[in-house]
């Protein structure tokens, strides 16, 4: 039996924008992760951005005084260098040194999340930092529709294909694989909204507060949490 390919689209659509520019994650955690990196570098730095979609939150870093190197594996600008994290191809420009290594909603695309990190760590100097962050499937509509659905939050067939959504990370498997990447003074934090609007963000809330009522709570840092954000020092 034949059945038609489908192509793989690694961004979902877009619903903000930040100097023009899409913005792909979810609402407020591009906010979160510039908060992040300028707690960890506050004297300023120079970061690669692997996984920078359409360049909003390289644009963001930048608007912060930092230098950013920006990549991504189909960039849609001429400044955003290509780079496939599961074959990379270190170049001039890529290879470093940093001082800061940022992958914000990108391990879950990838088919080799721990070889990503070591290939991360690679790039750093000791004391050099990381910023992580992927789909915080603990969260608890992501455990009711595991439940329900069989997959949680922003995966499942459909995200498979869009955005690419291949690789599931609880927080105990993201932290173990960084760990043994070769970081330590890991950090783990929650960040981000869903994208839900109107009439099904209402029922979205009623859910959580019934969730809530019954002891599956998630304590977040900002927003509701649906993200999960690991931030660690090279070994």
């Amino acid at each position: 039996m034949t059945g038609s390919a489908r192509e793989t689209v690694h961004r979902t659509e877009a619903v903000r924008s930040y100097g023009g520019h899409d913005i792909h994650a979810a609402p407020g955690v591009h906010e979160y992760a510039v908060a992040l990196v300028r707690a960890a570098l506050p004297e300023g730095g120079r970061i690669l951005e692997v996984g920078a979609g359409c360049g909003a939150l390289a644009l963001r870093l930048r608007d912060a005084g930092l230098e950013v190197v920006p990549t991504d594996l189909d960039p849609p600008h001429e400044w955003i260098h290509r780079l496939d994290l599961d074959d990379p191809e270190w170049t001039e420009e890529t290879r470093g040194p940093f001082d800061m290594v940022v992958c914000v909603e990108t391990l879950e695309h990838v088919e080799n999340p721990r070889q990503v990190l070591r290939s991360i760590r690679s790039l750093l100097p000791v004391g050099g930092k990381l910023l992580v962050s992927t789909p915080n499937v603990t969260h608890p509509h992501s455990r009711l529709k595991m439940l329900l659905l069989g997959a949680p939050y922003i995966f499942g067939p459909d995200h498979y294909y869009r955005p690419g959504h291949i690789t599931i990370l609880p927080d105990w498997m993201l932290t173990e694989h960084i760990r043994l990447a070769g970081f330590e003074r890991i950090e783990v934090t929650r960040g981000g909204d869903t994208f839900y609007r109107g009439l099904r963000r209402l029922v979205h809330r009623i859910e959580i507060a019934l969730l809530t009522v019954i002891g599956v709570r998630q304590r977040a840092h900002q927003g509701e949490g649906v993200c999960t954000f690991v931030t660690a020092v090279a070994a």
